[in-house]
């Protein structure tokens, strides 16, 4: 695998400096999950749309059928859910493994551990561009209204992926201890599913249902995603400062616990 070349003076470098001079590796290992990923798949990328293709679906015939939804531009409110949900679970699944993944390589050569569930990270969002680029073409044929607002879904975006950062530092590093987790994490990203307001309105729900939904750290972020793609308005100072407060503590419970245990990870794995 080619990486960056390492000077003295590049590896006494700190702060980000420290970990960009890695970026070739980084680039490396996500360009190689890509290809492990789809090798010999037809399809390709495309492979990558099939997961929230069929929630969508699920879910647009329970809700349109079964359980009828009021909500006028249904599919919009589903699609707009569905593909968030989408990149928290595939980015959480796939982070316990991360680490554990990696041990052949972390054993052989050094660099700052902190970049490969990192590249975990990176290599879903790859795969998660696809779908919302097609979101993007389908916007306004699904109902969605153009307005200013949209100008700061980029900056809630990288709130939620701030907050999935600071999960994945934190299932990573704890999988090496605890090897059961990934199981756990499995049934927990299902349950988070239905408790999180993807399918349905928060307003809908009845004072004891609406608590739990409340407590769902996803919550936040789901609301801050239908006010702006869905509603067309800005989202509530409320939303904003709940989804902050998540982020803030996933980042600083990921990274103090990832920090803790780098140096004993590669006598662990």
């Amino acid at each position: 695998m080619q990486t960056s070349a390492i000077t003295p003076s590049s590896a006494s470098a700190t702060g980000f400096a420290r970990y960009w001079q890695y970026r070739d590796l980084v680039r490396n290992l996500v360009a190689k999950d890509l290809k492990v990923r789809y090798q010999g798949a037809a399809l390709g990328f495309l492979w990558s749309l099939g997961n929230p293709l069929a929630l969508i679906l699920l879910y647009d015939f329970v809700f349109t059928h079964v359980f009828r939804s009021d909500l006028p531009n249904y599919i919009l409110y589903l699609v707009i859910g569905v593909l968030h949900y989408n990149l928290f679970s595939q980015a959480i699944s796939q982070s316990c493994e991360s680490l554990t993944g990696a041990a052949g390589l972390l054993q052989k050569i050094y660099f700052p551990r902190i970049l490969i569930p990192t590249a975990n990270l990176i290599f879903t969002l790859a795969l998660w561009v696809v779908a919302i680029l097609i979101l993007i073409v389908l916007y306004p044929f699904l109902g969605g209204v153009y307005h200013w607002g949209l100008l700061l879904y980029p900056l809630a975006l990288a709130l939620y992926i701030a907050f999935i950062w600071g999960l994945v530092l934190t299932l990573s590093v704890l999988n090496v201890e605890f090897r059961d987790l990934k199981h756990l994490v499995e049934i927990a990203v299902m349950f988070l599913f239905w408790l999180t307001p993807i399918g349905y309105d928060l307003n809908t729900l009845g004072t004891n249902s609406r608590m739990i939904v409340d407590f769902n750290p996803l919550t936040g972020f789901m609301q801050i995603f239908h006010s702006l793609l869905y509603q067309g308005t800005l989202p509530s100072l409320g939303s904003v400062a709940i989804a902050s407060a998540w982020t803030a503590a996933a980042l600083l419970i990921g990274t103090f616990l990832f920090r803790r245990k780098a140096r004993s990870l590669v006598e662990e794995l």
